[in-house]
């Protein structure tokens, strides 16, 4: 049972959430999975903070806005704390990620054109970004 836990760990890191419940597809029962997770985390190999940390920034360098990252954590069950320390990690500014990737695709958008800047405005927020951070990626394209 704890070589199934360890073995889904290895691969990469989960929430404690997420364990349990690939640990209960496998059809483990509820007591077997509760010890297989308070014993990964006594080792150290199950860190909710930890896994947040890594899942923001690897989200956000794929070019995914802190509300899109956030709302994904809370579907994974991290606490709420751990969710707003990964997002607020000091190499992750939602500005300069949002800029970055309006520049990256700025072609396919006509931003002289309402409707051109309303498709990349869109097209922003559903990458999870903040319209504050939309609105200035767009302006400083505009002026350039």
């Amino acid at each position: 049972m704890i070589q199934t836990a360890v073995g889904i760990l290895s691969r990469r890191d989960h929430s404690k959430a997420e364990l349990k419940q690939k640990l209960h597809q496998r059809g483990f029962s509820v007591s077997e999975i509760e010890e297989s997770v308070a014993q990964c985390d006594e080792w150290g190999y199950l860190d909710d903070g930890r896994f947040a940390m890594g899942y923001a920034r690897s989200r956000a360098l794929s070019g995914q806005g802190p509300q899109k990252i956030r709302q994904e954590l809370k579907l994974k069950r991290v606490a709420p704390h751990l969710i707003e320390a990964a997002l607020n990690q000091s190499e992750l500014d939602w500005w300069q990620l949002c800029g970055d990737l309006a520049e990256r695709r700025a072609h396919k958008f006509d931003l002289c054109d309402y409707h051109g800047r309303q498709k990349a405005f869109r097209f922003l927020m559903g990458r999870g970004f903040e319209s504050d951070q939309i609105r200035e990626a767009l302006s400083a394209l505009q002026q350039d």
